[in-house]
């Protein structure tokens, strides 16, 4: 996994720069955690080592760190807990999260890694990667470079609650609410409906983007809150979706429009109105 590296090319490396620096280790395999540490303290890294989510939680809210570095496991749902806790106990390491990849990376677990903005280093050659990508984390410049990878936000265009449908916006049926959202060259439509099930809505919606022209298949679209991903599907061949959720605070949905490229549709607070029924039945794969 890199001993070769660790033992031929330390000496190589200018490691007064880095003396004061600090990275969490969060759920690594033991072996592998022993071989980082060693390598990493012998570049001038402190290294706090944390076997499981719990105790990581705890360190983080017991000192600050320049990095983390987590082994995600096989699980996608738990390991996004990890990263939103992670996030909200230090803010700081939004962009500063290091995740070990195999070489081959399971689409919710390359979904998860693109939407949050993680850093993957890669279990072959894993020591020359991390060492790498550390010094490019914590270099100066780094502030000036960052290009945004994460979800970017779209724009709503129409709220049918709020205005009569604008041009180019497909008509509603009765009951339905319509939200209408663009990003870029892309306009993603959105309407809601109550489910038969006590409490529970329908979301239909439809991705037309100019650029990919008929290309708006298999597009992963994920509802998501505060606490992770509540349902997800994929586009069909016209670029629609639907599924259905009980509403939560602070909706939102996720699509992929393509390679870490990620649009987040904020929904807010959804409600199951009386006067709406559950008329969408034709959107959707």
């Amino acid at each position: 996994m890199g001993s070769k590296f660790y033992a031929g090319h330390c000496k190589h490396f200018e490691v007064q720069l880095f003396s004061k620096r600090k990275i969490l280790l969060a759920g690594i395999e033991p072996s592998a955690q022993g071989l980082i540490s060693t390598f990493l303290i012998t570049m001038g890294w402190t290294c706090t080592a944390a076997a499981t989510q719990e105790t990581a939680h705890i360190a983080l809210q017991r000192e600050p760190f320049d990095a983390v570095l987590i082994d995600l496991g096989a699980s996608a749902a738990k390991a996004e807990q990890a990263i939103l806790k992670t996030k909200q106990i230090r803010p700081s390491l939004a962009d500063r999260m290091l995740v070990i990849c195999s070489g081959s990376v399971e689409r919710e677990m390359r979904e998860l890694i693109e939407r949050h903005d993680l850093i993957p280093v890669f279990q072959e050659g894993l020591l020359q990667h991390l060492w790498v990508t550390l010094q490019d984390l914590v270099a100066p410049s780094r502030s000036h470079e960052i290009t945004p990878r994460g979800a970017q936000i779209a724009r709503m265009i129409f709220d049918s609650r709020q205005s009569p449908p604008a041009a180019g916006i497909r008509g509603l049926a009765s009951g339905v609410r319509q939200i209408a959202y663009q990003y870029k060259q892309a306009t993603i439509d959105v309407a809601f409906s109550c489910a038969e099930g006590p409490g529970r809505m329908l979301l239909a919606g439809q991705v037309l983007d100019g650029e990919k022209k008929s290309k708006n298949d298999d597009l992963s679209v994920l509802l998501v809150d505060g606490s992770g991903t509540l349902a997800r599907t994929v586009t069909n061949q016209f670029g629609e979706f639907q599924m259905e959720f009980e509403p939560t605070d602070d909706l939102s949905l996720e699509i992929r429009l393509g390679e870490r490229s990620w649009v987040s549709l904020p929904l807010g607070k959804m409600n199951c109105s009386r006067k709406l029924r559950p008329s969408l039945r034709s959107a959707g794969n």
